[in-house]
């Protein structure tokens, strides 16, 4: 409400004293008080409404103004039931720069304030009201179909976006932000214990933003949507949170939406590995072909494998992260099986091929990193195929890509993306080995020394680990590890009495390095 629309309201019977030039200034509340520095209970934005008993001195005025001028006060009311307004009071206000107005005898501060609070009601109700129904009709078109990010545009005059949990840009109200800034907020959002929360950019002003998660029925941190609205939730008004909400609500809806399809589409691929291990071309160039997303069975395709290490118990996260990873590319995941597939359409062939998968490597690499906020009980571990031109070769594709992605697995890390192309040393042979047999191969070798370490608190699986990395060089590996080399010579035949291995033999010695390389 305005100072001026206040003043317009004839039975009030009010009139400015000074500061007549501001009267289209907005009031947000009123509030009466007779403290002398009343700053510790305003918020800022209202009238301040007072019979002046703080008054006792002429000091005291420039006190109370300096005090209610600090707290963001738009205007001061002064009653005039008790005594006319001293002068010192209004040489306070107007060297504040702050309206004065008089309230008669016959005024209330309680007519004043029920005019201000009726109005300001009113006006949220009927500001609410239509913002409702625009948002509900917004939600109806997008319900039935209507694209988000047009509709989202629509939805609200502030700034607000819609970011996918690796900082991918969904909806914005206006323009995109920059992709670093998506990307910190996204990796934020991921440890926020509940919300909504307010953030502050790492920049100079550093900026003030809320983050509220867009809910849907499946909704999990590492495959979720984020809404960011600008501004700090804790000062927002009623009609902001309910702004908030209600966008909130037109994003879920959308969320659902490109949820069902991608499932759909996982489905439809669900016999795909079986078709390729069987062999059965021509059936998979047709499921192919019922992809749109992936075009039909003729085109080049990369394969990528990928596994969540322990598996989650949330039904299908597996597929959903991946789903928000290979998106952008057009992929198209798989279920089923021991891991997740997913297909990426390629461009061109030839010898535009590496450059395209290692441009594919580096895209899922950074958007897992930004995952990995989220990724406290887990690691995900990915494997790329080089491409596949053809269904035929799609099938040797989808071998590569399981072989590339448990050399990811053994590699550890949070995340860890590794290229087909990448696996062409003994690492390749250890990925392609099953779990059971690597760890029996692991025990048989090193078990005596694990337990020989644990029992007598030595350190025989570091030595041979270090006389392995300094190939067998006595002198080099007793300075690397800061002792005599007899006390190296020692050590070393205690591992060869343990293991029954000969460390002057080089296939004793890779028998040992195989094992060493096979540890947790």
């Amino acid at each position: 409400m305005r100072i001026s629309e206040l003043l317009a309201v004839k039975r009030l019977h009010l009139r400015f004293v000074t500061g007549a030039e501001h009267a289209d200034r907005v009031m947000r509340w009123a509030y009466t008080t007779d403290l002398l520095e009343p700053a510790r209970y305003l918020r800022g934005g209202e009238l301040v409404l007072t019979g002046m008993m703080w008054h006792t001195r002429p000091e005291d005025s420039a006190t109370f103004v300096s005090s209610i001028v600090d707290a963001g006060v738009v205007a001061l009311g002064a009653g005039t039931a008790l005594g006319e307004i001293p002068p010192d009071l209004v040489e306070a206000c107007r060297s504040h720069d702050l309206p004065l107005l008089e309230v008669p005898p016959q005024t209330s501060f309680g007519a004043v304030t029920e005019e201000v609070v009726g109005s300001l009601t009113q006006r949220r109700i009927s500001t609410m009201t239509r913002t409702r129904d625009h948002h509900r009709r917004l939600m109806a078109e997008v319900a039935a179909g209507a694209e988000l990010p047009s509709a989202f545009a629509r939805a609200t005059g502030e700034d607000a976006w819609i970011l996918s949990s690796t900082g991918r840009h969904v909806a914005a109200s206006r323009e995109a932000l920059p992709r670093s800034e998506r990307e910190w907020l996204a990796a934020r959002a991921l440890t926020v214990p509940s919300f909504p929360h307010t953030v502050h950019l790492p920049e100079e002003d550093g900026r003030a933003l809320t983050l509220m998660p867009v809910r849907t029925k499946e909704s999990h941190p590492l495959a979720a949507w984020w809404l960011v609205c600008e501004g700090d939730h804790t000062t927002w008004t009623d009609e902001e949170h309910e702004s908030a909400a209600e966008l909130a609500s037109l994003a879920a809806i959308a969320r659902g939406r490109d949820e069902e399809r991608a499932l759909a589409d996982a489905r439809h691929l669900e016999g795909l590995p079986r078709l390729l291990a069987a062999q059965r071309f021509d059936e998979v160039t047709e499921l192919l072909r019922g992809t749109a997303s992936v075009g039909g069975g003729g085109g080049g395709h990369v394969v990528v494998s990928a596994a969540m290490l322990p598996a989650p118990g949330t039904v299908d996260l597996v597929r959903r992260v991946v789903t928000e990873l290979v998106r952008d590319h057009g992929g198209v995941v798989v279920t089923g099986g021991e891991d997740t597939l997913a297909l990426v359409p390629v461009d061109g062939g030839g010898a535009d091929t590496p450059v395209h998968t290692e441009e594919l490597r580096a895209e899922l690499l950074h958007r897992a990193r930004v995952l990995e906020e989220g990724l406290v009980d887990h690691r995900l571990a990915i494997g790329l195929s080089s491409p596949a031109w053809g269904v035929p070769e799609l099938r040797g594709a989808a071998v590569e890509a399981r072989h590339a992605r448990r050399l990811a697995e053994l590699r550890g890390g949070r995340s860890r993306v590794i290229a087909g192309a990448e696996i062409d040393s003994h690492e390749l042979l250890l990925a392609s080995v099953p779990q059971e047999v690597q760890s029996s191969y692991r025990e048989r070798l090193l078990g005596p020394l694990t337990a020989y370490d644990r029992d007598h608190r030595s350190d025989l699986v570091r030595t041979l680990e270090q006389f392995l990395a300094h190939s067998g060089s006595w002198q080099r590996c007793a300075a690397a590890m800061h002792v005599h080399v007899n006390t190296l010579r020692y050590r070393i035949g205690r591992v060869e009495e343990l293991t029954g291995r000969d460390l002057s033999s080089l296939e004793h010695r890779v028998d040992l390095f195989l094992a060493l390389k096979l540890r947790d």
